[in-house]
């Protein structure tokens, strides 16, 4: 029995190594805001540019990179309300990454939150990380202020909850113990896989910030944010942006 547990670990330390091995999902989203509301939003997706004989290789369970990328990058440019206008669109592959990028015009913020909206429901839902994301952005004014707030959240153990596991004809069924085993070293190894997917969130505001939780202010109007999706491995509530202006 103790030889099983020991299986268990070692097929979970091979499978963490090779997600890692493959590099990480990057998502950046960078909003350039004007002062009457109306700006830019720059999306960029990338992944690791794999070597051919490994191009094929799935990073998550059902999607190859390419099939990721692509999936991404259907979510962002289709179905766009007619206040949100892409002005550009360019897939890039150098510098050993292949990336998508996707720039948009909108007239206020609150449009932007309508193209996010479709945004991850297909990439990240069907890629076994969760629940489809959940993005909200706001702009509030107050006493001469403009204060902004996004909100980004991901259930990752929702769809854990919902499958229930049934043994196939013929499969031999496990043990009370390999059960166990197997549920801990997922919950130990589920903050490393879910770190694989990086974000990065960017404000240019119209004028100097004066309060933020970011981990960053350059120049004075710049607010930056870094997480991963290891950030819903314990805690279940959103990443909250928050910069005043």
């Amino acid at each position: 029995m103790k030889m099983n547990v020991r299986r268990l670990a070692c097929y979970g330390l091979v499978i963490a190594c090779g997600l890692l091995a493959t590099g990480c999902i990057s998502i950046d989203q960078e909003i350039f805001l004007n002062a009457d509301g109306s700006g830019e939003v720059a999306v960029i997706i990338s992944l690791p540019d794999l070597p051919e004989k490994m191009a094929g290789a799935e990073i998550t369970s059902k999607k190859s990179p390419a099939e990721t990328l692509a999936e991404f990058k259907k979510e962002l440019t289709t179905a766009l309300p007619p206040t949100i206008t892409l002005t550009e669109a360019r897939e890039v592959k150098q510098n050993g990454v292949q990336s998508i990028y996707a720039v948009f015009h909108f007239k206020q913020l609150d449009d932007i939150q309508r193209v996010l909206a479709n945004f991850g429901k297909g990439s990240l839902k069907e890629g076994d990380i969760g629940s489809a994301p959940q993005w909200s952005l706001q702009i509030e004014k107050k006493d001469n202020k403009t204060r902004y707030t996004q909100k980004f959240f991901l259930d990752v153990d929702s769809k854990a909850k919902a499958e229930v596991k049934t043994s196939k004809p013929g499969e031999k069924q496990q043990t009370a113990e390999e059960t166990k085993a197997s549920s801990e070293m997922e919950e130990q190894f589920k903050p490393l896989l879910l770190s694989i997917i990086r974000m990065r969130f960017v404000l240019h505001a119209p004028s100097v910030i004066s309060d933020t939780n970011a981990d960053i202010v350059l120049n004075g109007k710049t607010a930056v944010w870094n997480c991963s999706l290891a950030a819903f491995s314990q805690g279940k509530k959103p990443i909250e942006m928050k910069a005043t202006f």
